[in-house]
């Protein structure tokens, strides 16, 4: 039993967002390791490319509207932390989807 989920219902949640997103990658047509991998880098570069916007203009309008400075950090922080932990989950699911579903491929990276 764990501590943090003890009902299973976080376990239970994150397996219904794998299946979700294993059925879109399939849709999508990325059944290939590399297409797979291609998506992993281009999902790290969006949330990086979206940490590097919110958090400047967080700052920058925090620093010209003080009288609501402690909102608009708070509010940055939350889109921040919510971007950085559903892009962290996605590429989890990502490279489970690499293992499980295109291991089989005989595309690996040994020769």
């Amino acid at each position: 039993m764990n501590l943090n989920d003890p009902f299973g219902r976080v376990k239970k949640q994150r397996e219904k967002e794998y299946h979700a997103l294993r059925t879109t990658l399939m849709d999508a047509g990325i059944n290939d390791r590399h297409e797979a991998e291609k998506l992993l880098e281009t999902l790290a570069k969006r949330g990086k490319f979206g940490l590097l916007i919110i958090i400047p203009l967080t700052l920058i309008l925090a620093a010209l509207l003080p009288q609501f400075q402690i909102v608009i950090i708070a509010l940055g922080g939350l889109i921040s932390a919510w971007l950085f932990k559903t892009t962290t989950r996605s590429r989890q699911h990502i490279r489970r989807y690499i293992e499980e579903e295109l291991s089989h491929d005989g595309d690996s990276r040994e020769f």
